[in-house]
């Protein structure tokens, strides 16, 4: 009689326990824990893994992304390993734009993407360029704004990026040589194609390539490209080994939830804009 007592006594603590186990895994709404999101993306210039996480956290919060809602930003310094960390089931999610994503999809079918869009967060691409070299600042800002202006960006635009085929190259275009002129260094990354490509056998082509072309002879200063990955940007500025970075962001939008500086260190300054894209997250296919 005495174990059929202990046994009940037994049962009940057990049943007790899971019921109390099972209010502690839910919050005070009954609603399930948030999925901790795992985003990998390419480097940025001047905030941490840590500070972008809590602006997309902002960001997802007001676009009612739940699985968004606890992001954890791993950053990678190429597209390569970026996209190896997706495959590899690493992160989650990439991070990445609406371009570059069409593009990446059109080679591998197995990217999709996710509902990261409603957001409408966007990026303006700029040339990143040493603060203290202010001449130069102001002929590539004047350089793009006649580039605008005169229509000469929204057909690069069409050519290299919006009218490309799926699976296609965009070609490399020439630069030409100015005889006499001064030279400036230009970092390519590759990481964003076809906004900054470059292709298997290390030639840099596409958008870029355009860009620079009809930039050299706007500016009459002759351009020499080196190649640098995305996480190097920073310091090969800095340091004097180039003069100019092709890609640097801004914010686009109106959400007012990222600082205008975001991806400009200090010491640092961006041209005009030359492009405007959307921010889309790719995933693995379920």
């Amino acid at each position: 009689m005495k174990i059929k007592k202990l046994a009940s006594l037994l049962l009940c603590g057990v049943m007790a326990g899971a019921i109390f186990a099972g209010c502690g895994s839910q919050d005070a709404g009954n609603k399930p824990a948030e999925k901790e999101t795992k985003v990998g993306m390419l480097a940025n210039l001047n905030i941490s893994e840590q500070q972008h996480a809590a602006l997309l956290k902002q960001a997802a919060t007001r676009g009612g992304i739940s699985a968004m809602n606890i992001p954890v930003i791993t950053y990678y310094d190429n597209l390569n390993t970026l996209q190896m960390g997706l495959e590899s089931g690493s992160v989650d999610a990439m991070s990445t734009y609406q371009s570059i994503a069409d593009y990446l999809m059109a080679k591998n079918p197995k990217f999709a993407l996710t509902d990261f869009s409603k957001l409408k967060l966007a990026d303006a691409f700029c040339c990143a360029l040493r603060e203290d070299n202010k001449g130069l600042l102001e002929e590539m800002n004047s350089a793009i704004s006649s580039m605008q202006q005169d229509g000469t960006l929204d057909r690069l635009v069409k050519e290299y990026i919006t009218d490309v085929k799926d699976g296609k190259e965009p070609p490399a275009v020439a630069i030409s040589k100015i005889d006499g002129a001064d030279s400036i260094k230009v970092a390519v990354t590759g990481d964003l194609p076809p906004i900054d490509l470059v292709l298997a056998d290390g030639t840099p082509a596409g958008f870029n390539t355009a860009v620079l072309a009809e930039l050299s002879k706007r500016i009459g200063k002759n351009i020499e490209i080196a190649q640098v990955s995305s996480g190097a940007r920073a310091s090969a500025l800095s340091s004097g080994n180039v003069d100019v970075v092709f890609w640097a962001v801004v914010p686009a939008d109106d959400s007012a939830i990222r600082p205008s500086d975001f991806d400009i260190p200090k010491g640092i300054k961006a041209t005009t804009p030359y492009y405007k894209d959307g921010i889309v997250h790719v995933e693995m296919k379920k």
